[in-house]
């Protein structure tokens, strides 16, 4: 299966540039993995609203009066800037499919940075968003949106892949006949996602009302980021499973059976990710050469290169 490269804004101190506020490049095992499957576009938030490298740390500041990028060393406040490069930049960006953002960033951290209730002498109140992020979440509320630490688990991992090539791959729709082709492919993984969604969105595509198409597309593309914003169901997972079981229950020895169902029972008790399962499926699919299976991306959502296991157990 052949599949369009995601297009991610990265932060730029995850593996493209030693750009981090201490001068340090930081090293990720997954997106140095990820280099050769996707069009990265790194970029450092707080260098380009002029900050040096290295340069004194900032902080976000929040209470009922202000919101604040506050560096104490300097007695400055960035907030006006961050926020106005990070509307002006966005605004400048087309066909994002998602975003890694660097954890516990004051710019670019998703839920993971510190927010004071003060500039100085005082502890963190809570974690929340940076000022970049926010921005994101601002014009981008569903896409796809992760931080590099927490790619370490598979199963975020793995949901996360799914997430940006599904993404990309709705690049190929523009006609009603591709629109439909897509939804037919992904059937099975949406079904495992949302069905409801799953059959809002196959609603749309049918066009009952005959609507002009690029209204039709923008309606169905809002309708998939929101299918996507939430991991699928182990249940939901498990179902689709045992039902493309069916397809080949009468073509398996009892040995492979017993060898599928206990990885199903692994995959239950979350103690494998559901590639593992899927790989066995994906297997038969071509070994019994089912053509309708094969076209279904829930078996194959994300290149294969990257399935693969960590030496720390599974969370």
């Amino acid at each position: 299966m052949k599949f369009l490269k995601p297009k991610i804004i990265i932060s730029k101190c995850l593996e493209f540039d030693a750009c981090r506020y201490d001068g340090q490049l930081i090293n990720n095992n997954h997106i140095n993995k990820l280099k050769p499957f996707i069009d990265f576009i790194p970029v450092c938030p707080e260098v380009e609203i002029g900050m040096g490298t290295p340069r004194e740390t900032i902080k976000i500041v929040e209470n009922k009066n202000e919101t604040l990028l506050y560096q104490s060393a300097t007695k400055k406040d960035f907030n006006d800037k961050m926020n106005s490069f990070s509307k002006k930049y966005l605004n400048n960006v087309e066909n994002i499919d998602g975003f890694i953002l660097k954890s516990q960033s004051p710019s670019c951290g998703y839920k993971s940075a510190k927010i004071y209730p003060k500039k100085n002498n005082a502890s963190a109140l809570k974690k929340g968003d940076g000022i970049f992020t926010r921005n994101i979440l601002s014009k981008f509320p569903n896409h796809p949106i992760e931080e590099e630490k927490r790619l370490n688990n598979i199963y975020i991992r793995e949901h996360f892949l799914t997430c940006i090539f599904t993404v990309a791959d709705f690049k190929t729709v523009n006609n009603f006949n591709t629109l439909y082709r897509y939804h037919a492919k992904h059937k099975y993984l949406f079904m495992s996602y949302n069905q409801t969604l799953m059959s809002k969105m196959g609603n749309i595509a049918a066009n009952e009302k005959n609507e002009n198409f690029n209204l039709i597309k923008n309606k169905y593309f809002k309708s998939l980021l929101i299918l996507l914003s939430k991991k699928s169901r182990y249940k939901s997972n498990i179902n689709t499973q045992m039902h493309v079981l069916g397809y080949f229950k009468n073509l398996l020895t009892s040995k492979e059976k017993k060898h599928f169902l206990d990885k199903l029972e692994l995959y239950r008790k979350r103690k494998i990710p559901i590639s593992s399962v899927n790989n066995i499926l994906h297997s038969w699919i071509y070994r019994f050469e089912n053509e309708y299976l094969m076209d279904q991306s829930f078996f194959n959502p994300f290149p294969e290169d990257l399935i693969y296991k960590e030496v720390s157990r599974f969370e």
